[in-house]
């Protein structure tokens, strides 16, 4: 019998999670490039005939109308744009919370994640959260094993992933389990995907690095972004790696050329460059959520590194402070 899924869509949700999910086990659920549904089933569960709109434009009608979601193997939220507006209508939400009472599997597909979050469903469990957006949910759930270190997570009922082709990779992983890698391995490579990912590969780092190759310095980088206002230690660090601090020293000098707290530096102050340009943050709060003791100490540090005062990057009109004599 076929493994169903059913797909829960928020409003403005991401589209290539959704369609990367259910072609990788369309491709892997029947020979070849037919398309039966014989290993898997899926629905796009909502209120009929009322259409849902992807962040994109493009709207998808449901195929299933809100019923039983023990009638499901697994139940898959897709999450879209973070807005307090944008989220799972009544009778979605009614679904998803008896499902989660049912014990029926759960999965959040890229933003997915601050969906089961804010019900509590992830409370206690380990969730792979994008990079991009996982200062906001350790802040908004401090309950939830949040990480940007790896592509996905399963943790018992919970599956997690940090959205675009992670997507594949978790849907692959849920082949590899049900019906054997090689069928996981097949769909990839129609999708053009140069090899299965699993749960122990990282996500891509910023580009602040592009000389970081090896597993550990990339997890390292993104453990560093993912706690930029509490600043981890180089040893704490090298112990969520297994790894001596020494060895973590070594690998950062080989692949990047600095110690990994000149890295942190560097990461710390990127991040704090990007919120002068892009927010309207007190410069005392940019120096708060970077990890500075106070503005003081960060404007002499960020002056260090970049050349100029923070007020001046924002403001390039105004005086430095600098007398420049009589």
């Amino acid at each position: 019998m076929a493994r169903r899924f059913a797909f829960l869509l928020v409003r403005d949700f991401t589209l290539s999670p959704l369609s990367l999910f259910i072609d990788t086990l369309r491709l892997a659920g029947d020979e070849g490039d037919r398309s039966r549904r014989i290993e898997f089933d899926w629905e796009i569960v909502g209120e009929r005939g009322l259409p849902i709109r992807a962040s994109c434009g493009v709207e998808l009608l449901p195929t299933k109308a809100i019923g039983n979601p023990e009638e499901f193997d697994n139940v898959v939220v897709v999450g879209g744009l973070l807005d307090t507006n944008r989220s799972l209508s009544s009778e979605k939400e009614a679904f998803l919370l008896r499902a989660a009472e049912k014990r029926v599997p759960l999965t959040a597909l890229c933003t997915g994640s601050f969906v089961l979050a804010r019900y509590g469903l992830l409370d206690g469990y380990s969730a792979a959260v994008s990079w991009f957006h996982i200062k906001d949910f350790r802040s908004q759930f401090p309950d939830v094993n949040a990480h940007a270190d790896s592509l996905f997570s399963v943790d018992r009922g919970r599956s997690t992933c940090a959205g675009g082709t992670g997507a594949a990779d978790l849907a692959g992983h849920f082949v590899s389990q049900f019906i054997g890698r090689k069928a996981a391995e097949k769909a990839a490579k129609i999708l053009v995907l140069d090899r299965i990912r699993s749960s122990r590969d990282v996500q891509p780092v910023g580009d602040l690095f592009p000389a970081a190759s090896s597993r550990a310095v990339k997890r390292a980088l993104l453990l560093m972004e993912s706690n930029l206002q509490e600043t981890l230690s180089v040893a704490e660090i090298a112990s969520r790696l297994n790894l001596s601090r020494r060895q973590l020293e070594r690998l950062f000098g080989t692949e990047l050329g600095i110690g990994p707290m000149a890295a942190y530096l560097a990461l710390r102050v990127h991040h704090a460059k990007s919120l002068l340009e892009g927010s309207d943050l007190a410069i005392g709060d940019i120096a708060y959520r970077c990890g500075f003791p106070n503005a003081g100490h960060f404007s002499r540090v960020f002056r260090q590194q970049t050349g100029i005062t923070p007020t001046h990057l924002r403001h390039p009109g105004r005086m430095s402070g600098v007398s420049s004599g009589p």
